[in-house]
């Protein structure tokens, strides 16, 4: 069985990039890879992601002064409260929302936790005259990574 250390890679200018660290920054950046590397085979804890999304935005719009209601799943104020409803299969994630910044924040989480997403006009298309929303994303999953670098 193979352990994290031996899934890292690093390439040719990675290395020039350690090369150019003091040992301490050598340390940190070894750290950080690693960290970034047990994350990408560790998955993504739906629960936690989706509570992190709710904090985050509750606290944006705490900010600027506007009210954000957060719903379950299957209330009838679909158009008077702002909610964001996620579908995740294994090749796609379709969001839809009546914010469109919400909808954004929750694609920027998705891509910040290692998500490669690409948009998927064709799909959004077929789906655009059954939506009850205003805003319809759909997005094709390429492939999962370690997140965002850390240079």
């Amino acid at each position: 069985m193979k352990t994290i250390l031996s899934h890292m890679h690093v390439n040719y200018s990675e290395y020039q990039y350690y090369l150019t660290l003091s040992p301490e920054e050598q340390v940190s950046y070894l750290f950080d890879i690693y960290s970034a590397e047990q994350q990408k085979y560790a998955g993504i804890d739906l629960g936690t992601f989706f509570e992190s999304v709710r904090q985050t935005i509750i606290q944006e719009e705490a900010a600027e002064h506007e009210q954000i209601d957060f719903m379950p799943y299957g209330s009838d104020d679909i158009k008077d409260v702002e909610r964001v409803d996620v579908l995740i299969d294994d090749e796609n994630i379709m969001i839809e929302s009546n914010s469109l910044k919400a909808l954004r924040h929750v694609v920027y989480k998705f891509v910040e936790t290692g998500y490669i997403l690409r948009r998927d006009l064709l799909l959004e298309k077929s789906f655009r005259k059954d939506k009850i929303t205003k805003y319809l994303r759909i997005f094709r999953i390429i492939d999962f990574s370690t997140g965002l670098c850390f240079n």
